[in-house]
């Protein structure tokens, strides 16, 4: 890297350890992998524990601002390929031909076309699976955080699955998983990036949310006629409408005046609210939320750190805490 290069960003090791040791156990290393090189070019070949191919690597660069891996996954004969790199919409689970984005982001149109640019959800998950020839399961995780585009294209005879990554910076750790079925390799998987949080029962159940409901009259009424019709209700959630000029924990006095009362009607029915709260903070000198995390040094910092970085978002300017920052987290408790 140059000497006065950028560090590439790595997902911090108390989210993914990509030092661990407890992966291998007691196999070889060499019944698994093979590196090969034609032209100066290296390969790599990654055969499961019956000497099935699932995973070679035909090309990489690994550079401060771009991040190339030319890779095929290996599954069986007319079968529909791979699955995964989510969050997104479409109709489909396995990954059809085309362009696939991870850069979480709120997408106005949130559909999948397979055509660039890609259009991403909230999530970014560079992760697929597939069915091997032989009908065991593998899995490929690339710890990979910068925004990336997935080009995939698939053999729809041979089962072979073209994966060519390409990413504004990065690292290049890459995980792969075998094992006889697709719940083995998931539990793998979360062995790396960690297990889901368990959810309370009541979350799993029914909720409403959209935005523009502009008053708690409006959400009283929603409730009501969910009442009516004899459908269930479990939880109704207000978008950034109940906010009083967009400030995160403050709500609107005039149109939200009775929110406490109609959020004690909920639970006396044994239902729950949920406000949504904006990361963004809103950057006004008189708003105590934004002056409290400046004094606190809360914010995300510009790339030399010298002041808080700015964005735009609802309430226009808005500064943003850095959870990785353990006095953020206490600060947005609080």
């Amino acid at each position: 890297m140059p000497a006065n290069g950028t560090v590439p960003f790595r997902v911090p090791s108390d989210i993914v350890d990509v030092n661990r040791t407890d992966l291998s156990e007691d196999k070889v290393l060499s019944d698994f992998v093979e590196v090969s090189s034609d032209y100066n070019l290296p390969s790599i070949t990654i055969k499961n524990s019956g000497g099935q191919t699932v995973y070679s690597l035909g090309g990489f660069i690994l550079d401060q601002y771009f991040n190339y891996i030319e890779a095929t996954a290996f599954t069986a004969p007319r079968s529909k390929g791979i699955l995964g790199l989510f969050e997104r919409t479409g109709d489909e689970l396995f990954l059809g031909d085309g362009v696939y984005s991870l850069w979480s982001r709120d997408t106005a149109n949130p559909v999948e076309t397979r055509t660039a640019p890609g259009q991403q959800e909230y999530g970014s998950h560079p992760y697929y699976m597939g069915r091997a020839p032989d009908d065991s399961w593998f899995g490929v995780y690339t710890n990979l955080a910068a925004a990336q585009d997935w080009w995939i294209k698939n053999d729809a005879e041979s089962g072979e699955v073209s994966v060519r990554t390409v990413a504004a910076g990065g690292l290049g750790d890459v995980f792969i998983m075998m094992a006889e079925t697709p719940d083995e390799v998931t539990k793998l998987y979360h062995s790396i990036v960690g297990k889901p949080v368990l959810p309370p029962q009541w979350a799993l159940g029914w909720h409403q949310c959209r935005w523009g409901y502009r008053s708690t009259e409006e959400l009283a009424w929603v409730v009501g006629n969910y009442s009516a019709q004899n459908l269930p209700l479990d939880t109704q959630w207000s978008d950034i409408d109940w906010m009083q000029d967009y400030r995160d924990f403050e709500f609107d006095p005039d149109h939200y005046a009775n929110l406490s009362a109609f959020v004690d009607g909920l639970h006396n029915k044994n239902m729950h609210y949920i406000p949504i709260v904006d990361a963004g903070i809103a950057l006004r000198d008189d708003y105590d939320v934004y002056n409290d995390g400046l004094n606190k040094d809360v914010f995300i910092k510009t790339y030399d750190g010298s002041e808080a970085f700015t964005g735009r978002v609802w309430p226009n300017d808005a500064v943003y805490p850095d959870f990785f920052n353990p006095d953020a987290k206490t600060w947005w408790k609080e």
